[in-house]
């Protein structure tokens, strides 16, 4: 016998597998096409049918909550400016509250102030009294605290007057600070 001849060739059923296979393939390509059409299609239709107007409605909030916010920055930046500049003079300026609290301390009994007026370094202070014993000791403390250079470093006597219609006598000084 003859081995040559086959009634089924070989290559038919190999032909056939690959278009079997050629066939799915197509298959799944047609599928996976109109799957992906068919995805499109849903995601258009779906944000077409969402509405643009809460979106620009959203954008629209958002935009005055910034430009609100930049408005607040802005203020919050000129105070603490100001706070800033302000603490500047106040780390500058002399401290007038101990100085004048020293000389109010040392005014004895009966001794009143009349007037108190603070220059940049000096200080006026008219005070009177219906004794000029209690005057000479304000005026002596005032001399030992300036002798000491503690608060003020000169005193000076303006003037020293008397009202007799009211028996009472009254002191001015000059007091030149530290």
């Amino acid at each position: 016998m003859n081995n040559d001849i086959n009634l089924i060739s070989n290559k038919d059923a190999s032909a056939l597998k690959e278009k079997k296979r050629l066939k799915q393939v197509r298959t799944a390509a047609i599928g996976s096409l109109v799957t992906v059409a068919i995805v499109s299609i849903l995601v258009f239709v779906i944000n077409s049918q969402s509405s643009l107007a809460s979106i620009k409605k959203d954008q629209n909030s958002t935009l005055t909550n910034i430009s609100y916010l930049n408005k607040k920055a802005a203020k919050l930046a000129v105070v603490n400016s100001r706070l800033k500049d302000i603490s500047a003079i106040l780390e500058k300026r002399k401290n007038y509250t101990n100085a004048i609290n020293t000389l109010l301390q040392l005014m004895p009994p009966g001794v009143n102030t009349t007037t108190l007026e603070l220059e940049k370094n000096d200080v006026t202070l008219i005070v009177n009294s219906k004794s000029l014993l209690s005057l000479d000791k304000f005026l002596n403390s005032t001399i030992d605290l300036a002798s000491k250079k503690q608060v003020i470093t000169g005193v000076k006597i303006e003037s020293l007057t008397v009202n007799t219609k009211a028996g009472t006598y009254s002191l001015s000084i000059k007091a030149t600070l530290l």
